[in-house]
């Protein structure tokens, strides 16, 4: 679409307005294939036994996923928000797992793209393949600074210690190398909330500091989950001075030990998770409904059948608009893992 637009890449927090973004495309999308201690601590363990090496999630899911993503992409486009799509790729070729959810491998900060050093090797290819296109297209405005990954090393010594011993509380990778997903952090200002997790290791929150722009700190968020993997459904900021979040994975003392939330209102989501059967949930908890994308400090993205959450927000003077994605929910994530916010207006 054409639009102008003064920055192509500015954004320091989750919620001032959205100007500029890129949404994910779920054509071709497979299974991740990954070590089995991997998925053991990360996915559900009723579909273990789905997650095989190029196996396409069923058709009529992909075939809605994509659906969903459009019609998302076009509300989008109606608030006139500048979109960005990727190449379609064929996953099952490259033995690869989606193109649906960009925030796993780009963290924009300020006027900063860093790329994921993931842990997922199915997942190496992924930015360059899909998104390569889009990051040399905004790496051409000269403001724009772009941090590509370094090579995964092969053999990957990630998994060494983690392969051979099944310890509770240990997470699934080492720190032998730096490992991290973009969405294990959100965005305060100058300071960044993260968690370590299976897929985020300290080398990887080391890495982040380093590439982060002058003025800006990591801090790490405290969190009660064995499975953790991605922090946007474990806290939600929603707007300046207002924070719901996940009380099966975080405590309101914890959030309180940082000191950009001292002030802030810190809710516990009081709406009780159902379990979800068609289309089936492969990759994530039912908690994933929290997964939203704030347009401003008013209007958030909502999945349309969680009704009894968006009557919540409604209660918080939050503005939800509904757009279904049970399908994008199926091979793993929402609104928030969907998308990458390139541009907002502090």
């Amino acid at each position: 679409m054409s639009h102008s637009n003064d920055l192509s890449v500015s954004a320091n927090n989750e919620w001032s307005r959205l100007r500029s973004v890129i949404v994910g495309k779920a054509e071709g999308s497979c299974f991740p294939s990954e070590s089995e201690r991997m998925i053991k601590a990360t996915m559900p363990e009723d579909h273990h036994d789905q997650f095989k090496p190029s196996k396409p999630f069923p058709a009529h899911v992909v075939q809605g996923a994509c659906q969903e993503l459009e019609r998302f992409a076009a509300i989008l486009e109606r608030e006139d928000i500048k979109t960005y799509r990727p190449r379609t790729i064929r996953w099952s070729e490259v033995g690869g797992y989606t193109g649906a959810m960009p925030r796993d491998g780009m963290l924009v900060v300020g006027n900063t793209i860093i790329e994921a050093c993931y842990a997922w090797k199915c997942r190496k290819q992924e930015i360059r393949l899909a998104f390569g296109p889009v990051l040399d297209q905004l790496e051409k405005d000269a403001n724009v600074r772009v941090v590509r990954a370094p090579e995964i090393p092969c053999p990957d010594p990630l998994y060494e210690d983690a392969e051979t011993k099944d310890q509770p509380g240990v997470w699934a990778i080492n720190n032998s190398r730096a490992a991290f997903d973009a969405a294990d952090f959100l965005r305060f200002g100058k300071t960044l909330i993260g968690q370590l997790s299976n897929v985020t290791n300290m080398k990887g929150v080391e890495y982040i500091q380093q590439a982060v722009p002058s003025g800006y700190t990591v801090e790490l968020l405290q969190v009660q989950d064995p499975h953790a993997m991605h922090i946007d459904a474990t806290i939600v900021p929603l707007r300046e001075g207002l924070l719901i979040y996940n009380p099966e994975r975080v405590s309101e003392v914890s959030l309180r030990r940082h000191e950009v939330l001292a002030e802030w209102k810190l809710l516990a989501c009081p709406i009780i998770p159902t379990v979800r059967v068609s289309p089936p949930l492969y990759m994530t908890s039912p908690w994933i409904f929290l997964n939203i994308l704030s347009l401003d400090e008013k209007r958030v993205v909502v999945e349309a059948e969680e009704t009894e959450f968006a009557a919540w927000l409604v209660e918080l003077g939050m503005e939800p608009i509904f757009c279904p994605f049970r399908h994008v929910n199926s091979i793993g994530g929402s609104f928030h893992c969907a998308t990458v916010d390139l541009v907002r207006a502090d």
